[in-house]
């Protein structure tokens, strides 16, 4: 993300979500990329104020804040998790657990407000201050959190607005409430286990729902929700301005939900089957045209600019004739379709690059099944992490990699072996 150096003001912000369409009473769910909006004098929750300033005290704020110390990504699809893991994982407590400071720094500063409410789901829970805060928060059903019984579906019944300021289009997420409402029948389902307090002891709740992190098969190069949110901004709906540098939208919630199921349900009614085979293997020398084509293509793609062929056809030997590298192809019986190139950078860490696959084939699992062969081969050479570098605006392409376990640090994506 990119930050801006333009000193902000409260009152200045305040102007200017009021000329987007927010005003006195309303409820309102906010997304923030607090660093695009510049410099803010007084500091990240001057924002949170200045949206108070301006939807006063009939007004309501809320945030999808989830929980810092989430196990999602441990006992997600685990059939048996070790006993000594589940004794030492904490419970989270709605009073108390952190939250996820990655989705935004706001999340922690509207949690801690003294005002605040926070719904009780251990993994996707939400936190509200003002005159709706207790409805919205309350009755979060822990099974399909994103569902009927949800505060995504209380923001919609209260004629709610989404306030996204900086924050990428992909990451807004009551469009996952349009994935949960949609009729079809292509959703992809999950199950996995939060430790939980009942009575004040910790129990471990088995919870199931629509995957957020890939419910649907979709194959476009660009991520879903961008696509839905970009179709409906072009179709002349919500409002479009800045705030300080960032670039800025509201959106009529119940609307947009509306829209993205009326889009999801046209795009998905009928999924096509997969009609192709996929195979994984090492790269041989007969493989030199392909790896150069996919090498051209992911520069285009990650840079609007294809590698000259010379420099791709030289990064192609390299890989090819180092020992350090194995380059894994997936191919039909046709043609090759993906490629990723696994290094063995230290005795104990590997890593996972030029990851491609073209665009036809995306979301059908063919990343996943490269992954699986690069990783065991770096396991093989007895790597005990593997790490992933992401481009910096590769939204699809790091919820793909978390979808598979990876989880962010400050440069890579990794997880153990």
């Amino acid at each position: 993300m990119l930050h801006s150096h333009q000193l902000v003001s409260r009152s200045q912000i305040a102007h200017a979500i009021a000329h987007l369409g927010i005003a006195a009473g309303d409820t309102v769910m906010l997304h923030a990329a607090v660093g695009s909006i510049g410099w803010i004098a007084g500091g990240p929750e001057e924002v949170l104020g200045a949206i108070t300033d301006v939807i006063g005290p009939r007004g309501t704020l809320m945030m999808h804040i989830g929980w810092e110390g989430s196990p999602y990504d441990i006992t997600v699809e685990a059939d048996l998790l070790p006993p000594a893991f589940l004794e030492m994982w904490p419970a989270f407590d709605p009073a108390t657990s952190r939250a996820m400071h990655s989705w935004s720094i706001l999340t922690e500063y509207l949690r801690t407000s003294p005002e605040a409410v926070r719904s009780n789901h251990p993994d996707s829970s939400f936190a509200a201050i003002g005159e709706n805060a207790v409805e919205i928060t309350r009755n979060h059903s822990l099974q399909y959190g994103m569902g009927e019984s949800s505060p995504l579906a209380a923001l919609c019944r209260l004629n709610g607005k989404v306030l996204i300021l900086g924050s990428p289009l992909s990451r807004v997420t009551l469009l996952h409430h349009a994935e949960h409402l949609a009729n079809v029948s292509c959703k992809q389902v999950v199950r996995y286990k939060m430790p939980i307090l009942e009575q004040g002891a910790k129990t471990w709740l088995a919870i199931e729902e629509f995957s957020t992190t890939g419910c649907l098969p979709w194959r476009g190069s660009d991520d879903l929700f961008e696509v839905i949110l970009r179709e409906y901004i072009q179709a002349g709906n919500g409002q479009v301005g800045t705030v300080g540098a960032a670039a800025s939208y509201v959106f009529d919630a119940a609307h947009l939900v509306d829209f993205a199921v009326d889009w999801i349900e046209t795009e998905f009614r009928n999924p096509e089957e997969k009609d192709f085979e996929i195979a994984i293997r090492p790269a041989e020398a007969s493989d030199h045209r392909a790896i150069v084509e996919m090498l051209r293509a992911l520069s285009d793609e990650v840079s609007g600019m294809p590698l000259p062929e010379s420099q791709a056809s030289r990064t192609a030997d390299e890989w090819l004739e180092t020992d350090a590298s194995r380059v894994f192809i997936a191919e039909t019986a046709q043609d090759v379709v993906g490629m990723i190139v696994a290094t063995v950078q230290s005795p104990q860490r590997g890593q996972l690059d030029n990851a491609f696959v073209l665009a036809e084939y995306r979301r059908q699992g063919v990343l996943r099944e490269m992954e699986m062969d690069a990783s065991a081969y770096l396991r093989d050479r007895g790597c005990r992490e593997v790490e992933v570098h992401v481009n910096a605006q590769g939204d699809a392409a790091r919820t793909a990699w978390q979808s598979l376990g990876y989880t962010p640090t400050r440069q890579f994506m990794e997880r153990p072996l």
